[in-house]
């Protein structure tokens, strides 16, 4: 049995359904119930008689995610299923960035896009999908690429047309600056070179060339993507780089000149922009920030969203916030942040430690504001630079997953808010009374062993979310972890100087992530106006939102 939306992301005034997959025979009748935040909205009574129903729900008004839930009724027992969706005006406002990297021709009956669908993923990344990376599209319907890995240019287009048809876009993988071999022989002069006045090249494959502004290779890079989206049917491009080198000499004149790639790099994002709009394209384009480099300069380019690839020396949970607020600061909020950042544990070490990791990770990168490429393919997570190594979770694992991209987009307005101000730093501890855990054992920055709070708020509302680091031996996020030492009954009190209309409390870690309302009571003191409240139980992953005014 299952339950999802057909599509992994609407559009405003586009129809909504959502699909049951059920035995008639067993269960003949459901009710639907569909939520924003705490309120529910809308309930339906339907009859089943086909082992797949397609539900129509009617109009809900704004933009933003819902919570749905259904009822099974069967003759012997009741089923309960979740689900979510959201509703979007912009197309770039939510970017949920999932990969695809199988292409053969066994693959194209593949249940890849369908399940990234279930996970609301709406744009998926195309891994080393090209002939080449100096020339992306084969002129051979069967072809292998630079790693030796065979594809078929139908299997590419048809995963294209099925994601289309789930509302999500398809992005192909197009590194900047690579080059095999027999095109930098043939344009010595287009490559890039070290001190030593050598042609860099990377893992002894791709040789990097030379992207500056007026170079050959620059234009030829350019209408390799537009080749791409004109041939392939693509939606965008993803611009990869592989961080180093930042500097790099250029041989295109009489003597080297020493360039500086951060300088670079954003304009080749903007004149790609340009040269695409003059031939009537407007593809979505991301650009790989990797170890958060060039991203300050970058992300005030014209890319769709800020994208950093995490590595060391971000290693700490902490450093996760610290990249998400600076690439909003750097965005001026105006960008989705998307993190790739892998998870080792899965290719290392037992899945008992990896899955909590996966778990906590998901929960910070969310809980701060930002996007996590991590899961592809079918039950696919990735643990590495190289796409096509992924690992594979087990059913267990990857359902977990699941229910925290529904708990994601259910509450996608709490966690997604521009308006909302992380004031975690500035309103806790110390003299500040604004808000106070009556435990010993929390922090604002991702400590070991303690409760990890992200306070947001504006006028209206007030969230806290907080992952459970109780019982973790470290703070490194690309660690394996035991499962968290659930914390109970966890009181709070926070300053309010309006009425509070509610306290709410919601988390993905039970049965149903519906909105539990908390009891809470007023005191006053010297110090002004407050409310006491407790959160029943964290687990790993929980949600608290105060709702202010008249």
């Amino acid at each position: 049995m299952d339950f999802y939306p057909i599509k992994a992301q609407y559009y405003a005034g586009e129809e909504i359904k959502l699909r049951i997959e059920s035995d008639p025979d067993s269960y003949d009748e459901a009710e639907i119930r569909i939520f924003s935040l705490e309120k529910m909205i809308e309930k339906m009574e339907i009859v089943i008689e086909k082992e797949v129903t397609d539900v129509a729900v009617e109009y809900i008004g704004s933009a933003g995610g819902y919570g749905a839930e259904i009822v099974l009724r069967g003759k012997k027992d009741d089923v309960y299923l979740e689900t979510a969706f959201d509703i979007a005006e912009d197309v770039n406002t939510s970017l949920r960035y999932g990969f695809l990297s199988d292409f053969g021709e066994r693959d194209i009956d593949s249940e890849a896009v369908s399940w990234l669908r279930k996970l609301h993923i709406n744009v998926i990344q195309y891994y080393d999908w090209s002939y080449r990376h100096d020339d992306l599209v084969s002129k051979e319907q069967q072809y292998t690429d630079m790693m030796g890995k065979k594809i078929s240019m139908d299997t590419v287009r048809k995963k294209i047309r099925e994601a289309s048809a789930y509302g999500m876009r398809s992005v192909a993988y197009g590194a900047v600056y690579a080059a095999s071999e027999a095109f930098y022989r043939e344009h010595p002069k287009w490559a890039f070179y070290n001190g030593n006045q050598d042609a860099f090249c990377f893992i002894g494959t791709f040789y990097i060339m030379n992207i500056m502004k007026g170079s050959p290779w620059r234009q030829h890079l350019i209408r390799q993507y537009q080749e791409a989206i004109k041939a392939v049917g693509f939606d965008g491009i993803h611009m990869d780089t592989y961080g180093f080198p930042k500097t790099a000499y250029s041989h295109l004149g009489e003597e080297p000149v020493l360039i500086s790639l951060e300088r670079e790099l954003p304009d080749l994002v903007n004149e790609t922009r340009s040269e695409m709009e003059t031939e009537g394209m407007s593809p979505l384009l991301i650009f790989n920030n990797v170890g958060n480099w060039p991203v300050e300069s970058v992300a005030r380019s014209r890319v769709d969203a800020v994208y950093i690839e995490v590595w060391q020396p971000y290693e700490r949970y902490f450093h996760i916030k610290q990249l998400i607020l600076d690439a909003k600061r750097f965005s001026k909020g105006e960008k989705p942040v998307i993190l790739a950042a892998y998870l080792e544990p899965f290719r290392t070490e037992p899945e008992e430690k990896a899955a909590p990791a996966a778990y906590l990770l998901t929960a910070a990168i969310v809980s701060n504001g930002a996007y996590h490429l991590l899961l592809g393919e079918k039950d696919a997570v990735l643990t590495q630079g190289y796409y096509s190594d992924y690992s594979i979770m087990s059913p267990e694992t990857s359902a977990v997953m699941r229910q925290y991209y529904d708990f994601m987009i259910r509450y996608m307005d709490l966690f997604y808010d521009p308006t909302l101000r992380d004031v975690s730093m500035t309103h806790i501890g110390w003299d500040n009374y604004e808000y106070k855990c009556c435990s010993d054992n929390w922090s604002v920055y991702g400590e070991k062993d303690k409760v990890w709070m992200t306070i947001r708020e504006n006028r209206n509302i007030k969230t806290i979310s907080l992952v459970n680091l109780c019982g973790c031996e470290d703070d490194y996020w690309n660690r394996g972890k035991g499962y968290p030492v659930s914390q109970k009954n966890v009181s709070f009190v926070v300053q309010v100087d309006e009425k509070v209309k509610g306290i709410y409390f919601a988390t993905p870690d039970r049965g149903s992530a519906e909105c539990e309302e908390l009891p809470y009571q007023y005191l006053e003191n010297d110090k002004g106006r407050f409310i006491q409240f407790t959160v029943p139980e964290i687990r790993v992953w929980a949600l608290v939102y105060i709702k202010i005014g008249s």
